[in-house]
């Protein structure tokens, strides 16, 4: 099974010993066979039968021109800074995940599910479309379309998203360039490292 079979389903109920369903993980379902060539730390981070909670520390780079900071603060982007906390919840529902993320105070959300085929997240009214793929054994997250409710933004309008998760010495890393539309201005660039919470 590959990421564009049209049979993936990430909320196909799955029976466990007790007979009960369960939800197969977004991420495995998506990417098929590509899921095992991944690292085993993005491949547990991505594990989330149940809430899961990673937590680490990152650093947080915002851009300075007004229209970036206009629509990394719609997003909720978290403020600059060169050391900070951060916590990732990941909670299984509807079929998809509930993605929280905490930066020191800051809080913001997404929700990702595969629709038509196609991985996509969730801000508010917001969706975009993801190129999820495997490289290098990293995990990229490109956007390629995006919409406002039912209407669809032109290419112009798109944000750009430099995006990964990778493994270095057995810990899991992100590394999340996000850069304006029309003027390819940085919005927010956080990075980090996180462990999954005992």
């Amino acid at each position: 099974m590959t990421a564009n079979d049209a049979t993936t389903s990430p909320d196909r109920p799955i029976a466990d010993k007790t007979g009960l369903p369960i939800v197969a993980p977004v991420f495995e379902a998506f990417l098929g066979d590509d899921y095992a060539t991944l690292p085993a730390q993005i491949r547990l981070l991505h594990d989330v039968p149940a809430p899961r909670r990673w937590v680490g520390r990152a650093s947080v780079k915002r851009g300075h021109s007004l229209w970036a900071r206009l629509i990394a603060g719609i997003f909720g982007f978290p403020p600059g800074s060169d050391d900070t906390s951060v916590s990732v919840t990941m909670t299984p529902q509807n079929g998809g995940e509930l993605w929280e993320r905490q930066f020191g105070d800051k809080r913001f959300r997404s929700f990702l599910m595969v629709k038509d085929g196609c991985m996509t997240e969730r801000f508010g009214p917001f969706t975009f479309t993801l190129g999820l793929h495997v490289a290098d054994g990293q995990l990229h997250f490109p956007v390629a379309t995006g919409r406002v409710g039912p209407v669809r933004f032109p290419k112009v309008l798109l944000p750009v998203s430099i995006a990964r998760e990778y493994e270095a010495n057995g810990r899991f890393h992100f590394d999340v360039a996000l850069k304006a539309p029309l003027t390819g201005a940085l919005m927010v660039h956080y990075q980090g490292w996180l462990e999954r919470e005992a």
